[in-house]
């Protein structure tokens, strides 16, 4: 058989796996390979994310199996922790790293390692391999480090930040230099990540894809506007600038606002509505993949924001591509890259983040909108997807990736 039809033996490493939302990205680049003919196995940790406990009906163990359909799962313990303290994040990323180490034997067959980085650290293991056994391995970087710990809050002594800044930086030097490939999530991270050391015809731009592509509901205008926040309530969203804005149009005949979800600013948040007089925002608990379509299909528009912060125009928010593959047009309240895919599909309305006059004009808008203007806006979000995002062609870069890296 050709060496470029060839099946290959790929290992998938990340810390999220389903049943945890976050391990969609490499639940579907694992499902996809295999789907292709190529043989997959996973190393993931037992679920416990967001909670920072492991999920009810779960016992951590060495040695764990299962099976998702044809990919194989092995996952190690883990310490959970989702708090705000930067020392037990530290040691919830690390001792993924270490136990990962004990699959070595079973990946030590593979072609090629596909590592999906919302934490660098999820690449130890895979560095390890590769200088034990010469395994090339992939990096999909998520979230870029170190600006991703320094610049959240975790680290709250300048001091220890410029020396977490110092170590990190170094060490994700060698990492993005030993890389076979390097995938960025948007074209602003892969030009920080090149200059991290990634090398610059080994580093590519895949957007992360929507979960899936659903038959879009019929939408009729009543007049009436219901504007979502569907996802994380944290500190990196800027989402006191949307509550704000919000307050200032509790009076909007018609005009209401759904947050879906839970996360470490969730308590301050609802103290803050409650505050400003944002009266017409309701908070809901977050709910299970399978009933997102339903929280889509409730919503006229959906928000999508992060703080004005130094990471945020390199960065586009997972919500994007779900609101947009659902036909559900965007108040995008952020810069730079994501902020490009909504005004150039023209797929909603953009609004400077931090700026509460701009994002109520937004609000206002969107609600001034008939319903010949809101199929335009619905349709023209969909293509942004089929343009950009869609999950098959994803997939197809990444296997060419992995085939070139592996060869």
């Amino acid at each position: 058989m050709p060496a470029r039809t060839r099946p290959l033996r790929i290992a998938v490493v990340s810390q999220y796996y389903p049943p945890e939302m976050q391990g969609w990205i490499p639940a579907s680049v694992a499902r996809g390979l295999a789907d292709r003919g190529h043989d997959v196995s996973v190393v993931t940790a037992f679920p416990n994310y967001p909670f920072g406990r492991v999920f009810p009906g779960w016992s951590q163990r060495f040695g764990h199996v299962e099976d998702d359909g044809p990919v194989t799962v092995r996952r190690v313990p883990i310490v959970p922790d989702h708090s705000s303290s930067a020392l037990r994040r530290m040691v919830n990323c690390l001792s993924f790293a270490a136990s990962s180490l004990t699959t070595s034997r079973a990946v030590r067959g593979a072609d090629v390692v596909y590592v999906h980085s919302a934490q660098p650290t999820a690449a130890i293991g895979p560095m390890v391999w590769r200088r034990l056994f010469r395994t090339p391995y992939v990096l999909h970087v998520q979230d870029v480090w170190p600006e991703s710990v320094t610049g959240s809050g975790f680290v709250r002594s300048e001091w220890a930040a410029r020396v977490a800044r110092l170590v990190l930086i170094a060490w994700l030097r060698r990492l993005h230099g030993r890389a076979a490939h390097v995938i960025a999530i948007a074209p602003g991270a892969a030009r920080l990540l090149v200059e991290r050391g990634s090398r610059p015809d080994h580093t590519s731009t895949i957007v992360n894809w929507a979960m899936d592509m659903p038959a879009l509901p019929e939408r009729v205008h009543d007049g009436t506007t219901t504007i979502m926040y569907a996802g994380n309530l944290g500190p990196n969203q800027g989402l006191d600038v949307v509550i704000r804005a919000a307050a200032r149009c509790r009076h909007v005949p018609g005009l209401r606002f759904v947050f879906v979800g839970d996360g470490l600013a969730a308590d301050r948040l609802q103290a803050l509505a409650v505050e400003v007089g944002a009266t017409t925002i309701e908070f809901r608990p977050p709910v299970s993949r399978d009933r997102m379509h339903a929280v889509h299909a409730e919503a006229d528009f959906e928000i999508v924001a992060l703080a004005d912060a130094p990471m945020s125009p390199i960065t586009i928010p997972s919500k994007l591509q779900d609101a947009l593959a659902n036909g559900v047009p965007v108040i995008a309240a952020l810069p730079g890259d994501g902020a490009d895919l909504v005004r150039d599909g023209e797929a909603g309305f953009v609004a400077a983040p931090g700026d509460v006059d701009a994002v109520e004009s937004a609000f206002r808008a969107a609600h001034a909108t008939d319903g010949r203007q809101r199929a335009r806006l619905s349709a023209n979000a969909r293509s942004v997807v089929e343009q950009h995002m869609h999950p098959d062609a994803a997939i197809d870069h990444i296997e060419q990736i992995l085939r070139e890296a592996a060869a």
